[in-house]
């Protein structure tokens, strides 16, 4: 039986919108967004040392996060079945309501209209830079970095209507931040791969064997 990992405890913001808000003062602004960006940098640093041990064997990670008390699920047609609540193959957040009833009798084959956070995707070849994405949201998630509430995320799947301003007027201050958090969130992702892509890879190929592999499996 493998040793269930404890991940570090953190408690460095006091948002109000779940794990979305915002300082008022500028001063409280500036001191809280050099903490961010420390605890941005820290992160970074401890997934990019977990990623580069499993480098290799990308399997590992799945079991780092099952180990760490994320649940892991692989089902034949889950890009299918995600498609569905407009998700994506591998993390996926918390969820209430129609979206977790829909996948707790899907995945879970029980009655519940609440999910905890999990993964999910086909049981296929992991694609390692895919993966170190999802794996860099999870981390960032279990750290209790802002942009991970519900309200966050459901909008940023809707992000591009707010290209609309009748949208934009439709979100709160409060709303509006979150989303903002949601998005550096997945920027981080994407920065972090990029990063070790360039280190491992040292080529221009990175971002086309990003875009095979998500089209594969993650």
């Amino acid at each position: 039986m493998q040793k269930k990992i404890e991940l570090p405890q953190n408690n460095l913001y006091s948002y109000s919108n779940g794990t979305s808000s915002s300082h008022i003062t500028s001063f409280a602004t500036v001191s809280f967004d050099l903490k961010m960006r420390e605890k941005v940098q820290k992160i970074k640093i401890k997934v990019k040392e977990i990623v580069k041990k499993n480098i290799k064997t990308p399997e590992k990670l799945l079991e780092y996060v099952e180990n760490a008390g994320t649940k892991v699920i692989k089902v034949p047609y889950a890009d299918k079945i995600l498609s569905f609540v407009n998700e994506e193959e591998g993390f996926i957040t918390p969820k209430s309501g129609f979206e977790a009833f829909y996948l707790n009798l899907v995945l879970n084959k029980k009655i519940s209209f609440k999910t905890s956070e999990m993964f999910v995707l086909r049981d296929l070849p992991l694609n390692i830079y895919v993966m170190s994405h999802q794996f860099h949201k999870w981390y960032s998630y279990k750290m209790r970095l802002p942009g991970y509430d519900e309200t966050a995320q459901e909008n940023f799947k809707r992000v591009f209507e707010f290209a609309d301003a009748d949208k934009v007027k439709e979100l709160s201050y409060s709303d509006i931040m979150a989303l903002k958090e949601a998005l550096r969130r997945d920027l981080d992702a994407i920065d972090f791969v990029l990063e070790l892509s360039k280190e491992q890879e040292g080529s221009k190929k990175t971002l086309d064997k990003i875009k095979s592999g998500k089209k594969a499996t993650v």
